[in-house]
C-alpha cells in the first residue's frame, strides 16, 4: 500500500512540476508577446498615421511628388494615360533625375497609382507644389526645370488641352513663376 502511495505522490509531483513549467512558459510567452507589442509600437503607430493620411499626404520626397504631378498632367488630357506620355515622363525622369530605365519604371508606376487615388487634379497639384516649392534641396534652377519638364509632358500629344494649361499655372502660381 505504502508502494502506492510513494507511485502516487511521485505522479502528483511530477504532474504539478509539469503544469508549473507549462504556466511558466506560457507566462513567458505572453511576456514575449507583449514586449514585441512594444517594441513594435512606434512603428505601428506611424504606420496608422500614415494610413490615415491619403496618398498624397504621404509623399515627402520632391522627385516623387514631380512624377506624381507629370502623371497629373499627363492625365489632363482627359483620356487614358498614352504610350508617347509615358515615353516622356519617363525620359524626363531619367535625364532629370538620373535614374536608371527600371528607377524611371517604378517612379512612374507609383506616380500612376497616387494619382488614382489623389483628390482632384487642381488639389493634387496645389499640395505637391507646394511640397516642392518648400523643398530645402531645390533652388530656382529645379523650380524652373520641373516647369520644363510639365511642359514637355503636357506637349506629348500635341498641343496642351485647357485641363492642363490649368494644371501648370497651378503650379507656376505656387512657384512664383511668370507665364
Amino acid at each position: 500500500m505504502h508502494i502506492l502511495l510513494l507511485i502516487l505522490g511521485i505522479l502528483t509531483t511530477i504532474g504539478i512540476w509539469s503544469w508549473r513549467i507549462q504556466m511558466a512558459r506560457r507566462g513567458a510567452k505572453v511576456a514575449m508577446d507583449t514586449a514585441r507589442t512594444i517594441t513594435n509600437a512606434p512603428r505601428r503607430f506611424t504606420f496608422r498615421y500614415k494610413a490615415g493620411r491619403g496618398g498624397i499626404g504621404l509623399i515627402e520626397d520632391p522627385r516623387e511628388a514631380a512624377a506624381i504631378m507629370m502623371m497629373e498632367v499627363a492625365r489632363g488630357r482627359e483620356g487614358p494615360l498614352t504610350e508617347r506620355q509615358a515615353r516622356t515622363i519617363d525620359e524626363e525622369i531619367m535625364r532629370n533625375f538620373n535614374f536608371t530605365q527600371a528607377e524611371a519604371d517604378e517612379l512612374s508606376a507609383h506616380a500612376a497609382w497616387v494619382t488614382n487615388s489623389a483628390p482632384d487634379p487642381q488639389a493634387a497639384m496645389r499640395k505637391l507644389s507646394q511640397l516642392v516649392v518648400s523643398a530645402p534641396q531645390l533652388g530656382p534652377k529645379e523650380i524652373v526645370d520641373l516647369d520644363a519638364m510639365l511642359v514637355a509632358v503636357s506637349e506629348a500629344e500635341g498641343v496642351p488641352t485647357r485641363e492642363q494649361l490649368a494644371l501648370l499655372q497651378v503650379f507656376r502660381d505656387k512657384a512664383g513663376l511668370k507665364t
